[in-house]
């Protein structure tokens, strides 16, 4: 006899999936070419696990250790998606600079409104994660859901793209650059690829033009830097997370003179040393540009990132305070007479 508790949990259980099930793809992602997450894409994005979510060892695997590097990188398996998780799309587009297929996820929250002006996070991956992963770190859509933001994670070309902040190679395969006549490199196709998925984000919903939000983690915060500098007519608040690369000089912090920034790093970082964030705030202070740098004791690379949804609510608050209708940029002495 089946027992009515269970039954219920049963129900209870698939309720979600059919909810997600019943609401199609092109409804949330119109114009696009896009799918609702596999469940089978998304444990597989995690890799091979060698600790626990919770950070405890598995039986009979050895412990990471942080300290050499990626060889030591934490990873832990999916664990279950959480409802907003299962919300999240997979996406392609044509990039003809590229000669190929992009790749990028996207999460609407379920309070979507056509009629209404909705917040964009752009979200840049770190060297070797894919969109997939970057969109299931832990909160993201969660926050995202709370706060009515749309997140996009473009690919950035490739997994090691560097969103344009380092030329790279030609690539064979793709178009000439018309200025230059010669084959796109792979970092001029990494922030083509992240512009053009901007685009069709401003394109196909109504986004709020003065909240356009960009953050990224490790290599996706060196492209935060660069893309937020160069473009820094776009955005309203930046978000670097253990940050490579950043701003090395007054030049450089000029350009986020009147762009909120949040950075954020662990002092045990043994793959992107915090310095790179300490000297990136300091030339920040130097030039009077609003900021936050916030150091986490005792914290590495990979675990605050992972398995710190706390520290991805701060980035979605952060977001949630400022923006270009708020931002008075920096302050003179002559606004004091106003």
């Amino acid at each position: 006899m089946t027992r009515p508790w269970l039954l219920h949990a049963v129900v209870a259980l698939l309720l979600p999936v059919a909810a997600v099930a019943q609401e199609r793809a092109s409804d949330v992602a119109p114009g696009q070419r896009c799918s609702f997450v596999r469940l089978s894409h998304a444990d597989a994005s995690a890799g091979d696990a060698n600790i626990g979510h919770d950070g405890t060892p598995l039986p009979g695997v050895p412990a990471p250790d942080i300290s050499q590097g990626f060889r030591g990188i934490p990873r832990s398996a999916q664990p279950p998606l959480t409802a907003s998780q299962r919300r999240v799309l997979e996406c392609s587009y044509r990039l003809e600079e590229a000669n190929a297929d992009m790749p990028y996820t996207l999460f609407v929250p379920t309070t979507y409104d056509p009629a209404t002006p909705t917040p964009l996070v752009v979200d840049l991956h770190g060297l070797n994660i894919t969109p997939l992963q970057q969109m299931l770190f832990d909160g993201t859509t969660d926050f995202a859901e709370r706060h009515g933001f749309i997140v996009v994670a473009p690919m950035g070309y490739s997994l090691a793209g560097w969103w344009g902040a380092r030329r790279g190679n030609p690539v064979e395969t793709a178009a000439l650059n018309p200025t230059t006549g010669e084959r796109y490199a792979v970092g001029e196709l990494s922030e083509i690829d992240a512009m053009r998925v901007l685009a069709t984000m401003r394109e196909r919903y109504n986004v709020d033009e003065d909240r356009i939000y960009l953050m990224g983690h490790s290599m996706g915060g060196a492209g935060t830097y660069h893309l937020g500098g160069t473009y820094n007519d776009i955005w309203a608040g930046l978000a670097p997370l253990a940050g490579a690369g950043g701003i090395s000089d007054v030049e450089s912090a000029e350009r986020f003179r009147s762009l909120p920034t949040l950075l954020m790093h662990g002092d045990l970082d043994s793959i992107v040393p915090a310095t790179a964030s300490r000297r990136s705030a300091l030339w920040l202070q130097r030039v009077g540009a609003p900021h936050l740098y916030l150091e986490f004791p005792g914290e590495d690379h990979e675990f605050w990132i992972r398995r710190g949804a706390e520290n991805l609510e701060r980035v979605f608050l952060f977001f949630d305070t400022v923006s270009r209708r708020t931002n008075a940029g920096h302050i003179t002495e002559e606004m004091l007479s106003r």
